[in-house]
């Protein structure tokens, strides 16, 4: 599979990233499993959905770092993660709590910022396409 990156910033990793991004993952697929955090206040029969694609973005990030950690790459990784979850929150704090996992990511690879990009999806749901 491509690397999800055209152009590319080099982003400076942590070293222990992916270790991270892996444990990262683990506590939330545990989340899933018994309907906990990280989606606790998004609607019931959305939450199983809004977690799994929470996970899928983890693992995009966590392949990212393996390949060809890069700025873009990054910024795509959450574009799509967002864009994915977008039509599974219905409110603000929902969304919220969207874009506080995302932040974790964006910490834990060591990325400056999400450009904008969790702001405005919490504020109003909207994702860069």
């Amino acid at each position: 599979m491509p690397s999800l990156a055209q152009d590319s910033t080099p982003v400076q990793v942590p070293a222990n990233a992916i270790t991270q991004l892996e444990d990262f993952m683990e506590v939330t697929k545990q989340a899933v499993a018994t309907k906990a955090k990280p989606g606790k206040n998004i609607h019931v029969e959305a939450r199983p959905e809004v977690n799994r694609q929470l996970i899928i973005a983890a693992d995009e990030f966590r392949r990212v770092t393996r390949e060809t950690p890069s700025r873009e790459a990054y910024l795509e990784c959450i574009d799509k993660g967002l864009a994915r979850v977008a039509s599974l929150t219905s409110n603000a704090v929902e969304r919220q709590q969207v874009a506080d996992f995302f932040q974790e990511l964006v910490e834990i690879v060591g990325l400056k910022s999400s450009d904008g990009r969790l702001a405005a999806f919490v504020a109003n749901g909207t994702v860069k396409q």
